[in-house]
């Protein structure tokens, strides 16, 4: 348990750190075939312009000609002219219309190819001990994605987003969302399948992470990051003193997440989960609060648990060294998880070298269970002293070019561990695993 109040003590501590923003935005470059079609556009104006140049020559000596055969010849010449302009001008309405629907729907995606070895190791000292769990190595597709997001206009945007990962082909976005124009806020309305508004890890893509999964806390209490509901987003405060803007998420969601096994598509609690999430962007630093009020169905009575978190993240960036940027983020949640306090949180330090390298440290933490009434939760003091998991990763990334980034990753995690002092309890069979993980990924 003293593991888990130093890092929620340097959680505290960091939020209140005041740093710069480092990073610069990516030109992004204009789609291949959008250039093509304007540029056959551009080729067919320039023939319709000449074509209409031939038509007034034509007319012109049309209407001096007196000669009755040369005018019929000049007519002819007057209406085959015709049906080249228009021909031509259905040729510029479809190129239009292309590079129209082209500029609307945006395809986005990216593979992760890993290879991966894992050890467990033993670490325990009760007598005659046995490690039954197996070593093992393999290569495997942790992530094969392609995102299509389709904005016929200002007020409405769509997304289909399926993956293709190891042995399994499955639904991770499907959503619409529409937005108003005409209010500062900017309400937006998105309803389907999502990201549950959580924080600031749950939203983060993996194809931009640092390390390659997200800390145990987020695995545990959001698993499959998505649900199925509705949210409202708006901005009530934009440039009001140090606070750049003020965003805030509204959602209803099923709650039971699109990784669960047993309720898949349907929710059997009445009542749905509840999201508030409201983000303070500082401009060097940015700080996030969420609020998660919900119930799940009990397995052990015909009732229900409540289910309830309260989560709060810091995001900040600044370039303390001429090698490149730093970036800290750090983020803490407490609540209730099948009728039992739950506590977890991670920090991490980033660190980019040059245009090509990049460091990643993180430490986490999770705690199933913080309570010590042995007799609402059962067990002893001891089972709920030793029952946590705490995880340190070390990144190093690597950008062969704008689309290709290699990245070796080293995990040690710990289970059962009593961290604020690292004992060794000859009662549990504690377990340390160890992994290595080497990823290539391909993003366009």
């Amino acid at each position: 348990m003293g593991f888990n109040k130093v890092v929620l003590t340097g959680l505290a501590l960091l939020a209140a750190a005041s740093l710069a923003s480092a990073q610069t935005a990516k030109k992004t470059k204009q789609d291949q075939e959008v250039m093509e079609l304007k540029k056959q556009m551009e080729y067919l104006n320039s023939q319709v312009s000449t074509l209409s140049q031939e038509l007034s020559a034509v007319k012109a000596q049309a209407s001096q000609g007196k000669d009755e055969s040369k005018i019929k010849v000049v007519e002819e010449s007057a209406s085959a002219a015709h049906d080249k302009l228009a021909g031509m001008d259905e040729r510029v309405l479809a190129a239009e219309a292309s590079i129209l629907g082209f500029s609307k729907l945006k395809v986005s995606g990216y593979i992760q190819n890993r290879f991966e070895y894992v050890k467990h190791v033993k670490i325990d000292t009760l007598p005659n001990a046995v490690n039954s769990l197996t070593d093992s190595s393999w290569f495997y597709v942790r992530r094969g994605r392609i995102k299509f997001v389709y904005t016929p206009s200002v007020t409405s945007q769509y997304c289909i987003y399926p993956d293709f990962s190891k042995n399994t082909i499955s639904l991770k976005e499907a959503w619409v969302t529409l937005s108003e124009p005409w209010t500062p806020m900017g309400f937006k309305l998105t309803v389907g399948q999502m990201n549950w508004p959580f924080g600031v890890e749950i939203e983060r893509s993996s194809s931009v992470r640092e390390l390659p999964e997200r800390s145990t806390a987020s695995g545990k209490l959001f698993k499959g990051e998505r649900d199925r509901g509705i949210k409202l987003s708006f901005t009530p405060v934009q440039k009001a003193g140090l606070l750049s803007a003020l965003t805030v998420d509204l959602g209803v969601y099923n709650g039971y997440g699109i990784d669960n096994s047993t309720f898949t598509w349907n929710d059997p609690t009445k009542p749905k989960d509840f999201i508030a999430r409201a983000k303070a962007d500082l401009g060097v630093v940015s700080l996030t609060a969420s609020y998660y009020d919900g119930n799940e169905k009990s397995s052990a009575t015909s009732g229900n648990y409540y289910k309830g978190r309260l989560g709060g993240s810091m995001e900040a960036y600044y370039q303390f060294l001429p090698i490149g940027g730093t970036a800290l983020l750090a983020e803490g949640v407490q609540g209730i998880q099948t009728g039992k306090k739950v506590l977890g949180g991670y920090v991490m330090l980033v660190q980019n070298i040059g245009d090509k390298f990049g460091l990643a440290f993180r430490a986490d933490t999770y705690d199933p269970n913080t309570s010590s009434d042995t007799t609402m939760y059962g067990g002893t003091a001891n089972d709920l002293k030793f029952d946590q998991t705490s995880n340190l990763s070390l990144g190093i990334n690597y950008w062969w070019d704008d689309a290709v980034r290699f990245t070796l990753a080293a995990d040690r995690t710990l289970y059962n561990t009593d961290m604020s002092i690292m004992s060794q309890h000859p009662k549990y069979k504690t377990y340390q695993t160890d992994k290595i993980t080497a990823q290539m990924q391909i993003k366009f």
